[in-house]
C-alpha cells in the first residue's frame, strides 16, 4: 500500500478549508455506511510527513499534534480496517499546506477532492474566537492577533494562527488545480451546507461515489456564532479540562471534592465575547477583495452573501 515512501491514501479528501464546516462533512460522512473514516479527525499525513507537527513557537493545541500522522507505516495502520469500503481523509490543513497537493496526487492520482469555502472574512474571525475559548489566542483584541500575524507565521507558530492568511484561497486551489482534473475536486460553500444541507450532502455522495443515503441530522458543529461567553482564563481551563501535567498535578495533590470545585468555579468565570470591528472588517474586506473573481472561475461557486 506503500508508494515512494507516502502512504498510497484513501479514496477521497476533504482538505479545507479550515472553521468552514469541515467538522460537520466529517460527522455526515460517517453516517454512510460505504465510507471509512479513521478514528484520528484529522490524520494531517500529507502536510506533516516526516516532521513533528508541534509549531516551533506559540501556543498549540496538544490533543490535535497528539493525532497527527507523520509516518506511511503509520499512515496505513489507520485505514486498515478500511478495507472494502471507500476511505477518506478529512484534514483542513491540507489546503493552506503547500506540498500536500502535491503528495496527494503522487500517491492518489485518481483521488476525489472536497474543498469547503467560507467568507475569509468571517472564516477568520471564527478561527480567532476559537482560539480565544481554547486558550489558544492570548491576544483579547483580534485587530492586535491580526498586527502579529506576520510576525508569529514568520516565528513558527502554529498554522491555524494565520487568521487572515489562511483565507487566500486563491494560490491554496491552484495547487490543486495543478495536480487534479477540475472534474475530481468538489466545491461547497459553508453558506450553503447551512441553508441547503440536503443539496451538498447529494453532491457529496455523488463526488464520491457513495450510493444515496438519508441526509444525517444537520446539527450545527463547533459554531462560534452562538457563543455567549469566553472562559476568564482559557489557558488555565484547558489545563484543568484535558490531560497533561497541570491536571495530574491538580489529581495528585488536590482531594477529589476541591479539585471539582475549582473546575466548577473556574468554568462560571468568563468574559464577554470579542466583537468584529467595522474598522477590521473594512481592513479583511479590502484585503480580500481582489480575488473575489478569479475564485469564482475556479471554484465556481456564486460567492453570494461574501463580506469581500
Amino acid at each position: 500500500m506503500v508508494n515512494s515512501g507516502l502512504g498510497e491514501g484513501p479514496a477521497f479528501y476533504v482538505v479545507g478549508a479550515a472553521r468552514s464546516g469541515t467538522t460537520a462533512v466529517w460527522t455526515w460522512l460517517q453516517s454512510h455506511p460505504e465510507v471509512f473514516l479513521p478514528k484520528v479527525k484529522e490524520p494531517g499525513f500529507f502536510a506533516f510527513v516526516g516532521r513533528s507537527a508541534v509549531p516551533r513557537r506559540g501556543p498549540y493545541d496538544p490533543d490535535y499534534v497528539s493525532g497527527v500522522i507523520t509516518t506511511a507505516d503509520a499512515y496505513d495502520h489507520l485505514y486498515e480496517a478500511g478495507r472494502g469500503r471507500i476511505s477518506g481523509d478529512v484534514s483542513p490543513v491540507y489546503l493552506i499546506n503547500t506540498a500536500a497537493a502535491g503528495r496527494i496526487a503522487a500517491a492518489r492520482p485518481d483521488a476525489r477532492i472536497v474543498i469547503l469555502l467560507r467568507d475569509p472574512v468571517t472564516r477568520a474571525f471564527s478561527q480567532f474566537l476559537q482560539h480565544r475559548r481554547d486558550g489558544l489566542e492570548p491576544h483579547d483584541s483580534f485587530e492586535q492577533a491580526l498586527i502579529d500575524e506576520p510576525m508569529r507565521l514568520r516565528q513558527g507558530w502554529s498554522w491555524g494562527h494565520g487568521y487572515r492568511f489562511n483565507g487566500c484561497y486563491a494560490a491554496q486551489i491552484a495547487r490543486y488545480l495543478d495536480v487534479f482534473e477540475q472534474e475530481q475536486i468538489l466545491f461547497l460553500a459553508y453558506e450553503a451546507l447551512q441553508s441547503e444541507p440536503e443539496s451538498c450532502w447529494d453532491h457529496l455522495c455523488r463526488h464520491i461515489g457513495l450510493s444515496a443515503w438519508p441526509m444525517p441530522e444537520n446539527r450545527r458543529i463547533n459554531a462560534t456564532s452562538s457563543l455567549i461567553s469566553l472562559p476568564a482564563w482559557p489557558r488555565l481551563v484547558r489545563h484543568i479540562h484535558h490531560p497533561g501535567p497541570v491536571q495530574r498535578l491538580v489529581k495528585t495533590c488536590l482531594p477529589a471534592s476541591f479539585s471539582r470545585a475549582m473546575r466548577r468555579a473556574l468554568d462560571g468565570v468568563t468574559r464577554p465575547v470579542p466583537v468584529l470591528t467595522n474598522r477590521v472588517r473594512r481592513g479583511l474586506v479590502d484585503r480580500y477583495h481582489g480575488e473575489r473573481q478569479s475564485l469564482r472561475g475556479m471554484s465556481r461557486l456564486s460567492l453570494d452573501g461574501w463580506c469581500c
